[in-house]
């Protein structure tokens, strides 16, 4: 039915050819082969236990797209989203520990971080730690099998929420991983805005950290990227929300485990999240 739908949308001007793409896990993707050039369709719905927001999604995504760092959008109606297809390679972790792509990356996040005053439009705010807070809460609700320990994990949350400094908000991805970033060869693609929002510029930073499994130099080497300059306060906050982020992915994956349809596996995956997660707070002492 999916494919039906996106042939019938309203922006086509001729027949367009469609092939389903691999690789998601929270949407289902195409690839629009179309005469006056090829789009990306996502099919895609607000999914409230998740923290996603279409209408959010849309204007972060139109916003970084004016900074020439995500894909225009072409059309969107409730359900669907299509987008400019980029023709670039999504990196894999290994790409992104490379000190070039640290370097390169840096200079992207701070571009969007950068934009705050320039920005116009009703964005949400994201936080990573009430996120974790709801994550575990949906997760119960749906009867999900959450970690043994959630309870003084959440609870060592909240107190690592208080050694994060105040900070000035900024325009941020907040689910950079590896999946999500495209190289065409002259510069990087962030796609996938779905938990866009205004936030705490380290948080991107720290992503990147968890999710491609930085080690302690290449997080080194992409802070100084970024800031131009080594600073050990900072550093232990990216630290502080590494632990954060790598929670937050697995309770993702805990909610997943009951909510998706994707044939994927999500209990492995959150698994593997949660042992990431551990080692991280370990690190952190």
């Amino acid at each position: 039915m999916s494919k039906e739908r996106i042939l019938s949308l309203p922006c086509w001007d001729s027949s367009v050819e469609i092939e389903e793409l691999s690789g998601g896990i929270t949407n289902r993707n195409f690839k629009v082969i179309a005469p006056g050039g090829n789009r990306m369709a996502r099919v895609c719905e607000d999914h409230r236990i998740l923290g996603i927001d279409r209408r959010n999604e849309l204007v972060c995504q139109g916003a970084a797209a004016g900074l020439g760092i995500a894909p225009q959008v072409f059309y969107h109606e409730e359900g669907i989203l299509v987008s400019d297809f980029i023709e670039a390679r999504t990196l894999a972790d290994s790409d992104v520990r490379e000190a070039a792509a640290l370097r390169r990356l840096a200079q992207v996040l701070r571009q969007l971080h950068e934009s705050r005053d320039g920005l116009s439009g009703e964005m949400l705010y994201f936080c990573p730690f009430q996120t974790v807070r709801t994550y575990a809460g949906n997760a119960r609700e749906l009867g999900a099998a959450l970690p043994e320990n959630i309870d003084s994990v959440l609870e060592d949350i909240a107190w690592l929420a208080q050694e994060v400094s105040p900070f000035r908000p900024s325009l941020c991805h907040n689910d950079v991983l590896a999946a999500n970033i495209l190289d065409d060869g002259d510069h990087l693609w962030l796609v996938d805005w779905e938990y866009g929002g205004m936030g705490n510029p380290l948080f991107d930073i720290a992503g990147v950290c968890g999710n491609c499994s930085l080690e302690p130099a290449e997080e080194a080497q992409l802070l100084s990227a970024y800031f131009g300059r080594e600073d050990e306060t900072v550093a232990r906050e990216v630290r502080i929300l590494k632990v954060v982020s790598l929670l937050r992915e697995t309770l993702w994956a805990v909610i997943q485990t009951v909510a998706s349809e994707i044939e994927f596996d999500y209990a492995a995956y959150a698994a593997e999240l949660f042992e990431a997660y551990r080692r991280a707070r370990e690190d952190l002492n």
